[in-house]
């Protein structure tokens, strides 16, 4: 298959070094595309790890004592809904956990979930928001819903991986960036379950999409997201995003 660079069970990893190159794979490169959800990442090294993987592997690191990890989970998720009391308006609707979940995800809590979108060029997009090494290549994540649905049906609860819509108003942002959430085991990357979980597939579950992170390719790419009016300004409807918005325009300045 064109720009495809290495096939590891049911992860294939791709390498493009042009927009254009994305778009054709994207378009014209990857079957079935309707069927997966997007990730992007500022850095390809990185695995897919929740927050709470690494606030755990950190305090690990600086000597925290191991304990058994789905009390120490419960613990932090009801931590935080005692204390989100009185900060979320007037008569809030009660939140079921997987929605707790989720609006502590975008308020700066540790969680055990990932942030996906439904479209491929809003996740090329967070690839490249933040400015990093011109070294650093970046990559799109591509997440097959079907395949792991498959998978998860000889799996138990605890297990399996999930694919999370809120359906909660408390996060206007999900919206705009066509978002969702996946929830797996903790200390468990999605990209190491995916390999451990689909040895003997000949089908993709996950798709790892390579690309460049430098100036030439950056100010390209989002030359081109910011016509198919992908931008902070519409993907973060608050005062966020209008500052984020006039900081990466202010970057196609020479200062």
């Amino acid at each position: 298959m064109k720009y495809l660079q290495k096939t590891e069970g049911g992860l294939q990893q791709f390498l493009v070094q042009t927009f254009e190159e994305l778009r054709d794979l994207i378009e014209n490169g990857i079957v079935d595309i309707g069927e997966y959800v997007f990730r992007g990442q500022s850095n390809a090294t990185w695995k897919l790890e929740t927050t709470l993987d690494r606030l755990i592997r950190h305090a690990r690191m600086t000597g925290a004592k191991q304990g058994a990890l789905e009390p120490f989970v419960k613990a932090h998720l009801d931590r935080f809904r005692l204390e989100i009391r009185g900060r979320r308006g007037d008569n809030p609707s009660k939140l079921a956990e997987d929605d707790l979940w989720a609006l502590g995800q975008h308020f700066g809590l540790a969680t055990p979930l990932l942030d996906w979108s439904q479209s491929p060029y809003i996740s090329v997009f967070f690839a490249l928001a933040v400015i990093t090494e011109p070294n650093i290549e970046r990559a799109l994540w591509c997440l097959h819903r079907a395949r792991v649905a498959q998978i998860n049906k000889k799996l138990s609860a605890k297990e399996r991986l999930l694919l999370i819509f809120p359906d909660s108003d408390d996060n206007k942002r999900l919206l705009g960036q066509s978002g969702l959430f996946s929830k797996g085991p903790v200390m468990k990357p999605l990209d190491e379950w995916v390999k451990q979980r689909s040895q003997a597939s000949k089908e993709a579950v996950l798709l790892k999409v390579v690309f460049p992170g430098d100036r030439t390719f950056r100010k390209a790419a989002l030359k081109k997201l910011q016509l198919m009016n992908i931008n902070h300004s519409t993907l973060f409807p608050d005062l966020f995003g209008a500052s984020l918005f006039c900081n990466i325009v202010s970057e196609a300045y020479e200062v």
